[in-house]
């Protein structure tokens, strides 16, 4: 028992006189309390949505104030033809779009069904399901209170009234499952993972063993030994990559409408920046188990982050800000948009010029941190 005390002492000193080891254990835990404690929620609010009112009555405009003026909605300012309702919901610019047609307060009144269309992008099945729910509830509680003012003016109208029909069409996952929204998330996560946590271990390993220094004193620079050490992670993401895509299809039935040759050219500007991550790690730790913990925490903060699984909307403002910073966040949509939408760069070029932008900087850094170690 005495032995086994005297080693739990000598790990104790070890872990108190690493300052590295001191920050992973008590510093980036906090972190992750402080923010991700803001970030996570399962809450849908904010859902943008589009609305042609195309009536333009006084029955009309209410209905379109109820759902402005509710904290599940937020209204899209928009010119209203069926070419701009596909271009909104194609581009991401609106989960739902709904149709008031004209002559909707007259047909309240004599139709048997005042109709509704609600048009909305499937990609996201529970959101999609959650929006149509608080939709249909917002229609529902206008029509009893529409009806309820009608019978106090004439009691005698009470046969004539007649229900709201609304007419809904999923577009983009139609069946609303939810495998088609997560699976492009795995993805992004397994590239993430072979990319970054591989390339921070290998670097530090060779330090570990002493080998670093002797490939340091080769004629090999030092940009060369980055490239040997980081070129064959970038070849196993994508290995890793494709095995997942072809499961997904195989298996999983996801279909993949983009081009397959733009999504390789997406895929390698985000290994760009996982790379730049990996070898960042490596110049900040000293052990592999330091490297293992620091990979850990960017890959959890990257994650939750990302609106994989919490939509980045209904984060505070604040939070949302530091998810600019997150490479994950932008790969995550590249792979749905091409996978489910079959989207081109002209929609994707926003998330191309961020992931660019991050990459260049992240590799920069990590290259001269590097160098710094190194000499």
């Amino acid at each position: 028992m005495k032995k086994i005390w005297y080693l739990v002492k000598k790990e104790l000193r070890q872990v108190m006189r690493d300052i590295n080891m001191l920050r992973v254990i008590f510093v980036v835990p906090m972190i992750q309390l402080m923010v991700l404690g803001y970030a996570i929620t399962t809450d849908i609010k904010n859902i943008d949505i589009l609305i042609c009112d195309f009536d333009q009555t006084s029955v009309s405009r209410d209905l379109v104030e109820r759902f402005s003026h509710t904290e599940y909605f937020t209204l899209i300012e928009a010119p209203c033809s069926a070419g701009h309702i596909e271009k909104y919901l194609f581009a991401g610019k609106a989960v739902i779009a709904l149709t008031i047609p004209a002559n909707f307060a007259r047909d309240l009144k004599t139709s048997d069904k005042p109709e509704i269309q609600i048009l909305l992008d499937g990609q996201n099945s529970n959101t999609s399901a959650v929006a149509l729910g608080y939709c249909n509830r917002i229609l529902l509680e206008f029509m009893q209170e529409s009806i309820a003012l009608d019978l106090q003016k004439a009691p005698q109208i009470a046969r004539s009234v007649h229900m709201i029909e609304p007419v809904s069409r999923v577009w983009y996952n139609p069946e609303l499952k939810s495998v088609y929204y997560m699976i492009p998330g795995i993805i992004s996560i397994l590239l993430t993972i072979i990319t970054m946590l591989l390339t921070s271990l290998a670097i530090v390993k060779e330090r570990e063993i002493g080998t670093l220094e002797q490939l340091m004193v080769t004629p090999l620079t030092s940009g060369q030994i980055i490239a040997g050490k980081t070129i064959p992670f970038a070849f196993l993401g994508l290995v890793e990559m494709s095995i997942a895509m072809t499961v997904g299809v195989l298996w999983f039935k996801i279909p993949i409408i983009g081009s397959l040759p733009l999504l390789a050219g997406l895929s390698a500007t985000f290994i760009l920046t996982t790379l730049g991550l990996g070898i960042f790690i490596s110049t900040l730790v000293n052990t592999q188990q330091q490297a293992l913990f620091m990979s850990w925490f960017f890959l959890v903060t990257f994650i939750l982050l990302s609106g994989f699984f919490y939509p980045i909307e209904n984060m505070p403002k604040w939070v949302q800000v530091i998810t600019y910073g997150n490479p994950l966040r932008y790969f995550i949509e590249i792979l749905r948009e091409l996978f489910l939408k079959g989207a081109g760069i002209s929609v994707l070029w926003p998330e191309l010029c961020s992931l660019l932008g991050l990459g260049a900087t992240i590799f920069t850094l990590a290259t001269l941190r590097f160098h710094k170690r190194t000499a």
